[in-house]
Protein backbone atom coordinates (compact mmCIF):
# COMPACT_ATOMS: atom_id res chain seq x y z
CA UNK A 1 0.00 0.00 0.00
CA UNK A 2 1.23 3.50 -0.70
CA UNK A 3 2.29 5.61 2.21
CA UNK A 4 -0.25 8.22 3.22
CA UNK A 5 0.51 11.61 4.65
CA UNK A 6 -1.58 13.21 7.35
CA UNK A 7 -4.01 15.82 6.04
CA UNK A 8 -2.52 19.29 5.65
CA UNK A 9 1.09 18.07 5.41
CA UNK A 10 2.97 17.80 2.14
CA UNK A 11 5.44 15.00 1.70
CA UNK A 12 8.91 16.05 0.58
CA UNK A 13 10.66 13.95 -2.03
CA UNK A 14 13.65 13.37 0.24
CA UNK A 15 11.39 12.10 2.99
CA UNK A 16 9.49 9.78 0.72
CA UNK A 17 12.42 8.13 -1.04
CA UNK A 18 15.41 8.34 1.33
CA UNK A 19 15.89 7.56 4.95
CA UNK A 20 17.74 10.19 6.84
CA UNK A 21 21.08 9.09 8.25
CA UNK A 22 22.47 10.39 11.49
CA UNK A 23 25.42 12.74 11.17
CA UNK A 24 28.78 11.02 11.69
CA UNK A 25 30.09 11.52 15.21
CA UNK A 26 33.57 12.85 15.83
CA UNK A 27 35.51 11.06 18.53
CA UNK A 28 35.47 12.93 21.79
CA UNK A 29 38.69 14.48 23.03
CA UNK A 30 41.17 17.08 21.88
CA UNK A 31 43.15 14.96 19.44
CA UNK A 32 41.55 13.34 16.43
CA UNK A 33 43.48 10.37 15.04
CA UNK A 34 44.47 10.89 11.41
CA UNK A 35 45.47 8.39 8.81
CA UNK A 36 49.23 7.92 9.23
CA UNK A 37 49.82 5.96 6.04
CA UNK A 38 52.04 7.84 3.59
CA UNK A 39 50.31 8.93 0.43
CA UNK A 40 51.84 7.77 -2.83
CA UNK A 41 52.89 10.61 -5.11
CA UNK A 42 50.54 11.24 -7.98
CA UNK A 43 51.98 10.10 -11.29
CA UNK A 44 53.01 13.06 -13.38
CA UNK A 45 52.54 13.10 -17.10
CA UNK A 46 55.84 13.88 -18.76
CA UNK A 47 54.98 16.00 -21.73
CA UNK A 48 56.63 15.11 -24.99
CA UNK A 49 54.99 17.83 -27.00
CA UNK A 50 58.26 18.41 -28.82
CA UNK A 51 58.38 14.87 -30.22
CA UNK A 52 55.67 15.29 -32.87
CA UNK A 53 57.09 18.43 -34.49
CA UNK A 54 60.64 17.06 -34.18
CA UNK A 55 59.57 13.84 -35.92
CA UNK A 56 57.94 15.66 -38.84
CA UNK A 57 60.81 18.13 -39.17
CA UNK A 58 63.47 15.43 -39.10
CA UNK A 59 61.64 13.31 -41.67
CA UNK A 60 61.17 16.25 -44.04
CA UNK A 61 64.81 17.33 -43.71
CA UNK A 62 65.98 13.78 -44.49
CA UNK A 63 63.67 13.51 -47.49
CA UNK A 64 64.69 16.90 -48.88
CA UNK A 65 68.38 16.09 -48.29
CA UNK A 66 68.14 12.90 -50.39
CA UNK A 67 66.02 14.49 -53.13
CA UNK A 68 68.41 17.43 -53.48
CA UNK A 69 71.36 15.03 -53.60
CA UNK A 70 69.81 12.96 -56.38
CA UNK A 71 68.73 15.96 -58.47
CA UNK A 72 72.00 17.88 -58.13
CA UNK A 73 74.53 15.02 -58.20
CA UNK A 74 74.25 14.31 -61.94
CA UNK A 75 74.50 17.93 -63.00
CA UNK A 76 77.58 20.04 -63.36
CA UNK A 77 76.84 23.07 -61.22
CA UNK A 78 79.24 25.63 -59.94
CA UNK A 79 78.25 25.59 -56.28
CA UNK A 80 78.55 28.76 -54.25
CA UNK A 81 81.35 28.59 -51.73
CA UNK A 82 79.00 27.97 -48.77
CA UNK A 83 77.54 24.87 -50.51
CA UNK A 84 80.78 23.31 -51.65
CA UNK A 85 80.80 20.92 -48.72
CA UNK A 86 77.56 19.37 -50.00
CA UNK A 87 79.17 18.16 -53.21
CA UNK A 88 82.32 17.10 -51.35
CA UNK A 89 80.32 14.62 -49.23
CA UNK A 90 79.47 12.53 -52.30
CA UNK A 91 77.48 9.40 -51.46
CA UNK A 92 77.65 10.18 -47.76
CA UNK A 93 74.70 12.47 -48.47
CA UNK A 94 72.52 9.33 -48.64
CA UNK A 95 73.69 8.25 -45.20
CA UNK A 96 73.03 11.70 -43.78
CA UNK A 97 69.51 11.83 -45.27
CA UNK A 98 68.74 8.32 -44.01
CA UNK A 99 70.09 9.34 -40.60
CA UNK A 100 67.53 12.14 -40.41
CA UNK A 101 64.77 9.70 -41.39
CA UNK A 102 65.90 7.14 -38.76
CA UNK A 103 65.92 9.96 -36.19
CA UNK A 104 62.31 10.71 -37.19
CA UNK A 105 61.39 7.12 -36.28
CA UNK A 106 63.18 7.59 -32.97
CA UNK A 107 61.11 10.70 -32.27
CA UNK A 108 57.98 8.75 -33.22
CA UNK A 109 58.66 6.34 -30.36
CA UNK A 110 58.78 9.25 -27.88
CA UNK A 111 55.52 10.72 -29.14
CA UNK A 112 52.46 9.99 -27.00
Amino acid sequence: MPRRTPPGRWLRLSESTHRSRPAPQQPSGDVVAKDKTPQAPKPQMIGNRWAGPAMVTSGIIGLVWIVVFYTVSNQVIDYPSFLQWYSDLGNWNLAIGMGFIVAAFGFAMKWE
